[in-house]
């Protein structure tokens, strides 16, 4: 024996096991592409928030996802960490679509389906 105690076996009510393991609440946050796919997209506007900080992120793409018809895609350039839970979290609020984000070097590419 190690010398390590066994964690308690999870019960089926526990929420946080729910919370994880819930498909539709893991594609509405982690996106519903992966990256080969965000990579082939063009998108129909390209909205720049580089240099900017939260709430700027999300307050652009907010403005900016009305000019587009139901379907359009949307892409968010931003060098703010806080888009990788701020936009899932709008997107969820809102009802439009967060299809993912692609990490680079210097910025985060984001892309989000206009409801």
């Amino acid at each position: 024996m190690s010398g390590r105690l066994a964690a308690p076996p999870r019960r089926r009510d526990d929420p946080e096991a729910r919370r994880r393991d819930d498909p539709e609440l893991r594609r509405q946050t982690h996106g519903t592409l992966d990256g080969d796919a965000l990579a082939g997209i063009e998108p129909d506007l390209v909205v720049d928030a580089l240099r900017t900080f939260c709430p700027e992120p999300v307050i652009r793409t907010q403005n900016r996802i009305r000019s587009l018809r139901p379907g359009e895609v949307l892409l968010l350039l931003a060098d703010d960490a806080g888009v990788e839970v701020d936009i899932p979290a709008w997107c969820l609020s809102t009802g439009n679509e967060f299809l993912g984000l692609l990490k680079g070097e210097e910025a985060y590419r984001v892309f989000v389906r206009r409801a």
